[in-house]
């Protein structure tokens, strides 16, 4: 498993090359168009009710999905507010981050 400051790196190359969809609602778009999201990685201290509904969209749609990073760290990783989750959307990133 990558060390948290590696999984922030290739987060951090994911979203500079377009490769990750984040919030709530661009994670259900990219959930939405099948085959898009390769793997979700939901902050381990979203709310109960988020990690739900995400969870939910990933079995329906069977896509697998993780824990790991707070909100404030996985937002800092892509440059952007704190974020409950991301989809990566690309089959490269997702190994170079381990999952």
């Amino acid at each position: 498993m990558k060390t948290d400051e590696q999984l922030c790196f290739a987060l951090g190359l994911a979203q500079k090359a377009g490769k990750l969809a984040s919030g709530d609602q661009g994670i259900w778009d990219t959930l939405k168009k099948k085959g898009r999201a390769r793997y979700v990685l939901i902050a381990a201290d979203a709310s109960q009710r988020t990690t739900e509904k995400i969870v939910h969209w990933c079995d329906a749609n069977q896509v697998p999905y993780g824990k790991r990073l707070d909100r404030v760290r996985l937002g800092v990783a892509i440059g952007k507010a704190p974020r409950a989750a991301v989809a990566v959307l690309d089959d490269n990133f997702r190994k170079m981050m381990g999952f």
